[in-house]
């Protein structure tokens, strides 16, 4: 019996995502962890430590892509990377790669030596799989914080930094699950009139995807802004709020258009935005990934454009016991294994 792993991790700010492949590259486990890294970095240490007790029987093989520096418990980028690098060499068993923006694989004494290579590099992975589907022009990642424009002509050497990448239109900071409510509009319609949005975090995009049914919380482990979990009347609760309501079951189905009209609003920006980068976005294919890649496809719905299933393309060995819908939730953990053996 061949006994080797191979897991991929993508160390976020906010979560932690894991695909772990077997001998054959058949992916045989996924998993998403909600850690807010700025908070307690200690869990991070405790989940890897969880995630390395799982395969101790096993001679495991582990690839690292990091996003997680930038969260301001650390003075700065780079002692974010160290931080996460010595996490990741203390607590995972077995051989451990950082991936780089050189597109190339480091041991720890090389990764801690040269972290500027390690910064914000998940994205570049997404790239490589872009540069494989000639039939799409633009491949768009939505996550739960951020949203990443990937395009074939990239200069990658004019996006290493989260600075480069806002200042060139690649990088948008609106994500599916924590964006608050104002940051996508300063007013909303209810009842037949535009409410201005209060300016607090009383309620995120998370609450507004649990009422419309976009994303099911069930699965999931995230909390709301209040600490409370994603059921739809905490949700509604919260929403309500961001307007100066007290939530009763008499305002239910004002408080459920409202969210589909900010689900709309939040489509709209990802357009204009797109056309930042594209000049006339309805002659151009479009694909997308990330847990808000159903915002993409709603997009080029609206706009009659031309929408590409990236999942289609069987791309990985997924058996029928796993999700295909969370590997591409989680896509850069995937890609960060294949890229290595790809490259080789």
């Amino acid at each position: 019996m061949n006994k080797n792993i191979y897991i991929g991790l993508d160390v976020g700010g906010a979560n932690t995502k894991v695909t772990v492949f077997d001998a054959n590259f058949n992916i045989i486990n996924v998993v998403s962890k909600n850690i807010h890294i700025w908070n307690d970095i200690n869990k991070l240490c405790s989940f890897l430590r969880h995630i390395s007790d799982n395969y101790e029987s096993f001679h495991v093989s582990y690839y690292v892509t990091i996003t997680a520096e930038s969260c301001d418990n650390f003075l700065n980028r780079e002692k974010g990377i160290h931080s996460i690098v010595e996490i990741c060499n203390n607590e995972l068993y077995g051989e451990v790669l950082f991936y780089n923006n050189l597109d190339s694989y480091v041991k720890y004494n090389i990764a801690i030596k040269e972290p500027k290579n390690l910064i914000s590099t998940n994205w570049l992975l997404t790239k490589k799989l872009l540069e494989n589907n000639s039939n799409i022009d633009l491949l768009i990642d939505i996550g739960s914080t951020t949203t990443d424009f990937i395009y074939k002509d990239i200069v990658i050497t004019s996006n290493l930094t989260d600075y480069e990448r806002l200042k060139n239109n690649t990088l948008l900071y609106l994500g599916v699950i924590r964006t608050p409510l104002p940051m996508i509009s300063d007013r909303v319609s209810y009842d037949g009139s535009k409410i201005p949005l209060v300016k607090e975090l009383f309620a995120t995009t998370g609450d507004i995807f649990n009422v419309t049914g976009d994303i099911n919380f069930s699965t999931l482990d995230y909390m709301g802004v209040d600490s409370l979990n994603y059921s739809i009347e905490n949700s509604l609760i919260r929403i309500s709020r961001c307007i100066g309501l007290d939530y009763n079951k008499d305002n239910r189905d004002r408080v459920i258009e409202m969210s589909f009209s900010l689900k709309k609003m939040l489509i709209e920006k990802i357009f204009k935005h797109v056309g930042l980068i594209f000049k006339n976005p309805k002659t151009i294919s479009i694909s997308s990934v990330g847990e808000g890649k159903f915002l993409v496809e709603d997009m080029c719905s609206a706009h009659k454009i031309n929408y590409i299933n990236i999942s289609e393309n069987k791309i990985f060995n997924i058996p029928d016991t796993i999700d295909k819908n969370l590997i591409y939730c989680n896509l850069p953990s995937a890609l960060v294994v294949t890229n290595f053996f790809n490259n080789k």
